[in-house]
């Protein structure tokens, strides 16, 4: 229960939640599985879990639920929080002493107390969005919103024909948002038809056959490869609206964490002004922060908070085979590691 925690892990609470919203660090649990925490969910600071609706991507799977955070990890089992109902959907133990000598169904993660002591917390002036933890809850929302469309259309539709669905929609939205034509009807129609014989088909097929390529030297190279005559910022939109999440699909376990990583780490090329007029305060140094502004001007500021009721507003669990709910699919992957659905 929340009363019995000390004084220093209280405050110490806000720095692991700090700790925790670095969406590119890829860390390692005590059980030696690979975790990358993609939302650090809600600071709690009543009684229940630190961290609420956490989402974390556990050897390639996306897993929603609760965090909770202890100095020493017996006391997970001294507050008697493995038959609490408030921490029933705790998926993640975070410590800085790993001190539990039995097994627990939960992933533990061991962050030093002294770096926790060295972070320095700051406020965050981010106009309508309150802080830079909510603009990953829409990042990650955005992302997995595009994955869920495609799969939708995987699942009736090759992957060629599905390709052309989603980039012929992508180029409709891209046409009526443009308030003088930036290219013809014909150049549009043109990417529509060399689609299938390019690098940006081809990486696909390779994700999709599960043959090992390095997302981020095949990612950086579409990036500079052109389609047909688009220029790098129409060719960078389609990457992150069409491609990425196509590849999301179509991945094994290793490659999606992979893919996940590019998106969180990998630098945007230029800023969008319609994003720096009504987000001036929230840097565009990455990907992911302008799609989370973008998600966010969707949502027409309306905060889902987040990440299990906002993801499952968009499609049900078992349409992404990789995303689940709950403690219940920890124990899935755990019992286990080869767990498939």
């Amino acid at each position: 229960m929340q009363e019995q925690k000390t004084n220093n892990e209280l405050s110490l609470q806000p720095k692991v939640y700090s700790f925790i919203s670095n969406p590119a660090t890829i860390m390692q649990t005590t059980s030696g599985r690979r975790l990358q925490i993609l939302s650090p969910g809600k600071l709690n600071k009543l009684e229940g879990p630190d961290f609420k609706n956490v989402a974390i991507l556990l050897d390639g799977f996306v897993i929603v639920g609760d965090a909770e955070f202890h100095i020493n990890s017996e006391d997970w089992i001294k507050h008697k929080h493995y038959n609490d109902p408030k921490y029933s959907n705790v998926i993640l133990h975070i410590v800085c002493n790993n001190n539990l000598n039995q097994k627990i169904s939960l992933e533990t993660i061991v962050v030093s107390e002294k770096s926790l002591q060295n972070i320095e917390l700051n406020d965050f002036d981010g106009n309508e969005v309150s802080s830079l933890e909510e603009l990953q809850h829409f990042s990650l929302i955005r992302l997995l919103r595009k994955a869920s469309d495609i799969q939708e259309l995987l699942n009736n539709n090759s992957i060629q024909d599905s390709l052309k669905i989603v980039l012929k929609s992508f180029i409709d939205r891209y046409e009526s948002r443009r308030r003088r034509p930036v290219y013809n009807e014909g150049k549009l129609l043109n990417i529509l038809e060399v689609i299938p014989n390019s690098l940006f088909y081809k990486f696909l097929i390779s994700v999709s056959e599960g043959l090992e390529v390095s997302i981020q030297d095949s990612l950086q190279l579409l990036l500079k490869t052109k389609i047909a005559d688009e220029g790098a910022s129409m060719r960078r939109e389609i990457i992150i609206n069409c491609i990425l999440p196509f590849a999301v699909c179509l991945s094994n376990d290793e490659t999606r964490i992979n893919l996940f990583l590019w998106y969180w780490s990998t630098p945007s090329i230029t800023e969008y002004g319609i994003l720096k007029r009504r987000f001036p305060n929230i840097n565009q140094n990455f990907f992911w922060q302008q799609q989370g502004m973008l998600e966010y001007i969707k949502e027409h500021g309306r905060r889902t908070n987040i990440a299990s009721n906002a993801l499952n507003e968009y499609f049900p669990e078992n349409l992404l085979q990789f995303y689940k709910i709950g403690r219940y699919s920890l124990d899935d992957l755990i019992v286990n590691p080869n767990f498939e659905d």
